[in-house]
C-alpha cells in the first residue's frame, strides 16, 4: 500500500493562478509514488475572475481533495489580504488536525503564510514529515512591498524557527537557498535545502515568428507592488512600446502615469499564453532590489519556452539574473540599443535552454526524487 502524501496549499485547480497550476501538476506527479490527498482553499481564489473554458488541465481522479471555505474579501487591498490570510489558515488547519496522521508526508507551499508556523507546531504534535515548497519568504517580503509590519522582529523569529522544524525546504533558486539557510542556521535542526526550479511548458508553448516594426516589450502577470513596473515605464524611448497583460494592485496607479507608449491589455487565460508571450520582441521580468532570495518569478520559464529573450531588472546574483547572464538569453540592464538580430539569437537560445533544462518532466522528476 502506498504511503500517504498530503499536499497543503490554499491555491489549487481549478483555480488558474500560477501557484494553483504548479501545485496541481506536482500533485498529479506524486500519485506515481504516493496515495495523494490535498487540503486546499476554494475552487477559485478570486471570484471576480471567470474560469477559462479552454483550460485543458486534468487532475488525477484518484487524488482525495478537501477544500476549506473561501472569503469574499478583495485580496488586492492590504487589509483584505491580511484578513484572508488568517481566516484561510484557520480553516485549513481545522482540516489538517483530523486528516494528517503520524508517519504521513506533507508537501506544503508558503501560501497562506501563517500556515508555515501553524504546521510546524502541528508537526511536533502529530509527527509527520514536513516538506515546505518556498514560493515566498515571509516576513522579509513585506519590506520591498512597502508594507510596514508591526512587530516585524517577532514575526521573523517565529517564522525562522518554524522553517527550522521542516525536514526539507524546497527553494526555487540559488539566491533563495542562501537566504533560507541563513534563516535556519542558528537552530539545532537544519533542514535539507533543495533547489527545484519552476518549469517551462515546452509542450504547449512554442516559438512564433517575431513581428516587424517597433520594439515591443511585454510584461505578463501580476501587476503588483514588488514588480517596479513604474521604473520600466520611466525608461521608455520613442522607438519602444510597452504592453502589459494582467491585473493587480498597481494597475490603477500605472495607468494614471498616462504614458503614450504603454498599453494595458487586461487579464488573459492560461490557454492564451502561447499567443500572448509571442506578441513581443522581449519580455520583461522585474523584481525590486530588496527581493534578493525572496522569490523567483515563475513566468520566466514559459517566456523561454516561447523563444523570447528576457529583460531582467532586479537584484544582481538573484536566480534569474544568473540564468540570463550564464545562458546569454537576454539583458540584465536596459540595453544601449535594440538589435532585432541579437534578440532573435537570444530567443533561439532561450527555447533551447527551456527544452534541455526546464521541461516539466525534468522538474517534476526532481520532486519525485526529493520527496
Amino acid at each position: 500500500m502506498k504511503q500517504k502524501l498530503w499536499v497543503v496549499t490554499e491555491l489549487f485547480p481549478p483555480d488558474e493562478t500560477s501557484t494553483s497550476y504548479i501545485m496541481g501538476e506536482i500533485a498529479n506527479a506524486m500519485t506515481r509514488k504516493y496515495n495523494v490527498g490535498v487540503i486546499c482553499g476554494p475552487d477559485v481564489y478570486d471570484k471576480r475572475k471567470q474560469l477559462d473554458m479552454n483550460n485543458k488541465f486534468q487532475l488525477d481522479p484518484n487524488i482525495e481533495i478537501h477544500r476549506a471555505k473561501g472569503t469574499d474579501l478583495d485580496k488586492n487591498t492590504i487589509m483584505g489580504k491580511i484578513i484572508s490570510f488568517f481566516l484561510m489558515s484557520k480553516r485549513m488547519m481545522a482540516m489538517v488536525k483530523p486528516l494528517v496522521k503520524r508517519g504521513d508526508k506533507v508537501l506544503m507551499v508558503t501560501n497562506p503564510a501563517p500556515m508555515v508556523v501553524l504546521m510546524s507546531i502541528m508537526k511536533a504534535k502529530i509527527g509527520f514529515e514536513m516538506n515546505i515548497l518556498v514560493h515566498d519568504v515571509f516576513p522579509e517580503n513585506t519590506k520591498p512591498a512597502g508594507l510596514r509590519l508591526p512587530f516585524y522582529s517577532l514575526f521573523k523569529r517565529a517564522f525562522d524557527k518554524a522553517y527550522s522544524k521542516a525536514d526539507q525546504l524546497i527553494v526555487l533558486g540559488r539566491d533563495m537557498k542562501v537566504v533560507m539557510e541563513q534563516k535556519v542556521e542558528k537552530y539545532a535542526n537544519k533542514p535539507v535545502c533543495t533547489i527545484i526550479e519552476n518549469w517551462a511548458n515546452v509542450e504547449e508553448i512554442h516559438p512564433r515568428p517575431f513581428h516587424e516594426g517597433k520594439i515591443i516589450l511585454q510584461y505578463a502577470g501580476n501587476i503588483g507592488r514588488v514588480q517596479g513596473l513604474d521604473k520600466v515605464i520611466a525608461q521608455l524611448t520613442d522607438d519602444v512600446e510597452f504592453h502589459l497583460y494582467g491585473t493587480g494592485a498597481m494597475e490603477r496607479s500605472l495607468k494614471k502615469i498616462g504614458h503614450p507608449h504603454v498599453f494595458f491589455n487586461g487579464p488573459y487565460y492560461r490557454s492564451q499564453q502561447n499567443e500572448v508571450l509571442a506578441a513581443c520582441d522581449i519580455s520583461v521580468v522585474t523584481l525590486q532590489e530588496g527581493m534578493y532570495g525572496l522569490g523567483v518569478p515563475s513566468k520566466t520559464y514559459n517566456i523561454l519556452a516561447s523563444g523570447r529573450p528576457v529583460l531582467f531588472l532586479g537584484p544582481i546574483n538573484s536566480e534569474i539574473d544568473l540564468l540570463v547572464r550564464e545562458k546569454r538569453i537576454g539583458y540584465c540592464e536596459w540595453p544601449k540599443k535594440w538589435d532585432k538580430e541579437e534578440l532573435l539569437a537570444m530567443g533561439a537560445r532561450a527555447r533551447e535552454v527551456a527544452v534541455n533544462e526546464y521541461s516539466k518532466e525534468k522538474i517534476l522528476n526532481k520532486f519525485l526524487s526529493a520527496i
